[in-house]
Order: structure tokens, then sequence, then C-alpha cells
């Protein structure tokens, strides 16, 4: 968590706030105590890794720094508790040393669990859910200070719910993984263009543990990803001091990209030339490691994202409705758009409730307003159906949102009955809540 000067702010510099107070409690006592000694907002950021405003308050903000590491490891059942604020980053070596690994990844390990169980944040994979999908149980300090155990047994609506509900109904302190025994997946990267990609697609993600795909808008390829189990040999496995520093320190490419992004919206003219050459440039040599080093890649350049769920079949013609406005409109954008595959699930407010869905992540650099971008792609999406993705940029609000989400009414309910005085809503999370 970033504060300078009283300020703090999210990871891309987007989202900023002046907490009265922040507090770090040193086990669940003491932040229930915490909890109860305010009436202002209560917010709990991890890494700032959201692009909303999920964690901004002007009131308390809650330092998670002692709610972290593996707790304990349950070998029969296949389960790991980790406390809420452990960094994706250090979740990998922790769970190598005990034979084991999360079922899946997202595509950056610089979030807490907390964070990207309490988004719905995923990772590609028709048959694999999101975070939130493969939590086993996890413990929550409510708005009065009480501390529940939610497994599908005990509290099990506020374990239905709180699998994913974006901090709105209290904080986590522990969360239990669902994992599998360590594996290794072999990466191939590969160029294909769109018509014969669309064509292909339902086989690729059918043949593949994962598949995904980045299209810059103005280039006449694809870059395709495919990651496989193997049981060839990986080079020796990092310990987390290692992981952090690969998602810290910037290659040279990485840089060159940067500071391409950051020149684009004054040259106009090198669009179209940069989307070829980056496009020929991010594919990389086949390569084997351990699932946890290779499912997330270095993202070092920093942005601002807006992701929405469409309905699987409903893919294809949403990104390409996508692509199409950026031509048509001559939108300005140096990043591709991402395009994965989540199984569905049963998480009352999960983007992926109910539903097999395709999620289209659209970017921007940090310095570049989204506006015109993401205002242009949100009006797609909500023509297919698109559910936000809720640590990004999105403008739903309550009156919408339940049309989208089939048990946003009950989610209300019990929102309300954990937090009748609205504790846990900034600004940002009213206009979704209330």
């Amino acid at each position: 968590m970033k504060i300078v000067g009283g300020k703090w702010s999210n990871w891309s510099g987007g989202v900023t706030s002046k907490p009265k107070q922040v507090v770090a409690p040193k086990d669940d006592v003491a932040l229930a105590a915490a909890i109860r000694s305010t009436a202002d907002t209560i917010r709990a950021p991890g890494s700032g890794h959201s692009f909303t405003p999920v964690c901004a308050s002007d009131g308390m903000i809650v330092d998670l720094a002692a709610f972290t590491g593996l707790k304990s490891v349950n070998k029969e059942k296949l389960t790991a508790t980790f406390g809420a604020a452990t960094p994706l980053w250090a979740i990998g070596p922790a769970l190598l040393k005990e034979g084991l690994a999360l079922q899946n990844m997202g595509d950056i390990d610089r979030q807490t669990l907390g964070g990207v169980v309490g988004t719905g944040t995923h990772g590609t994979g028709r048959t694999l859910g999101s975070f939130s999908a493969a939590v086993a149980g996890f413990k929550i300090v409510t708005a009065n200070g009480d501390l529940l155990n939610c497994t599908p047994e005990e509290n099990s609506d506020v374990f239905a719910a709180g699998r994913c509900s974006i901090g709105t109904l209290g904080v986590m302190t522990e969360i239990t993984m669902h994992v599998r025994p360590a594996y290794r997946l072999v990466e191939k990267n590969f160029l294909m263009p769109p018509d014969e990609l669309f064509a292909k697609l339902d086989g690729l993600v059918r043949e593949n543990r994962h598949f995904e795909f980045f299209w810059f808008p103005y280039a006449d390829v694809a870059i395709c990803k495919s990651l496989n189990e193997t049981t060839e040999v990986a080079p020796e496995p990092r310990n987390a001091e290692e992981m952090y520093e690969r998602g810290e320190k910037g290659s040279s490419q990485e840089k060159t990209f940067a500071a391409i992004n950051a020149v684009l919206p004054y040259t106009p003219f090198l669009l179209k030339r940069m989307h070829q050459l980056f496009s020929q440039l991010m594919p990389g040599a086949p390569k084997v490691r351990w699932s946890s080093e290779i499912l997330p890649s270095p993202r070092t350049v920093r942005f601002n994202e807006m992701e929405y769920a469409v309905p699987y079949a409903k893919g294809p013609d949403a990104i390409r409705e996508v692509v199409a406005a950026i031509r048509k409109d001559r939108i300005n954008t140096g990043f591709p758009i991402e395009y994965r595959s989540v199984a569905a699930d049963d998480v009352w407010i999960s983007p992926f409730q109910g539903r097999e869905s395709a999620t289209i992540a659209v970017h921007q650099y940090r310095t570049v307003d989204t506006t015109p971008y993401f205002n242009t792609c949100e009006a797609i999406f909500k023509r297919y159906e698109g559910r936000p993705h809720w640590g990004k940029r999105h403008s739903r609000t309550s009156r919408d949102l339940a049309t989208v989400y089939p048990e946003f009414g009950r989610f209300q309910e019990l929102r309300k009955r954990l937090d009748p005085q609205g504790k846990f809503l900034n600004a940002h999370l009213r206009a979704i809540f209330e």
C-alpha cells in the first residue's frame, strides 16, 4: 500500500485520496476495534491494482500488512490458507515448497489475494474459474466488529456472496483456497490473421488448458498464447524475493514500449506502423516454467484498464465490433486488446455468475485520457450483456446492474444487513450499491 504525504494512490496513479487516519492492526482483535471505532468510510487497499476508486477513502484506510503469509495447508483436502494481504508473487513460491500450486492465475501477480478475490479477478481457460471461484473459505470482520468464519457450511450466505464483494461486506483477514499438486506449463506464442483466428477460436480454446490472444487494433495479425501442462524440465524455481523483483524491474523492451506510448497521442500517423511492429516483436520463444512463474507476466508499464465479461458465444462479435469502432473513429491507443475465456461460477456478483464468459480488456497508457476510448468500448459491451470487472474502469450504477447480475438484489439485502450504516461504501461504491 502506497501513502506519501498523507495521500493514498493506486498503482496507475489514476486514483488518489487523503484519509483522515491510517491504521495498521496487528491481529483480528485490533482490526475489529478499529472498525468499531469510526463512523467514517473504511477501505482496506491491497496493492492498489484496481483502476476504479474501490479502495479510495477520505475516512479510514486499513493497512493489512500484518495479515500475510501461508497459515496452513491441508494436503488431503487440497486447500491452503493465507493471510488476505499476501501478494500473489509470494503465494507461488510458498505453495511450491509444499508441492502445491493455485489452480490458475491471472496476467499479473502484483495484487494481494484479498484484492483478486474481492474483485473477481481471473486468468484464462474455458474450464477454469476466477480467483473467487477457487475460494474454499474465509474469515471476515464485519461493520460491527464481528469475526465470521465463512464456508459452504458455516455462514453459507456470506460465503456465497463474499467471495466477490469488493470489500463491501467487511475486511477479509484469511482466505482458504482450493489448490492442486504443483505443475509446469509450456508456453507457446504465434501470430494469426484475425479471420483465421476466429474460424479456429473454439478449437484453440478447447484444445489448450489456457488460451488467449492480444490484438493491436491497427495490426493485421493477433498474438496468440497457449499454455499446457508438461513433464518437461523447468529451471530452478524463483524464490519470493526473485518473484517480486521480476515484476518491478522493467526490461529495455518495456521501457521502449512506455516511451512510444507516451508520444503516440501526439503522433497518430505512427499508430498502424507501431501496432504492426509491436505485433511482430511481442511473441517470445517457447518456454517451460512452474505455473506461478509463467501464468503471470511482468507488467511494469503503468496503464488504466477497462474489462468486461460477455457471454462466451458473443465474445468474437464483441471484440470485432470494438476493433471496427477503434478504426472508424481513429481512436489512439498503444496497447493491445486482451481476450480470454473463463468458466461459469455461482458467486453472487461475480462477472461469471451462471454463465461461461469471454473477457475483453482494453488499456490506455497511464497519462492518456481514457474517456473517448473507454466510453466507446463500454457502449458496445453493454449491447452484448457485458458485466464489468469490479476493479477496472466502468460507469455502471445500481440502476442497471440488476439487469445483468441476477443475484444483485440478493447481494444488496445481505450487504445492508451486515453493514446497515454503509461503513464500507465510498462514493464510487455508493453509486453501485445505493
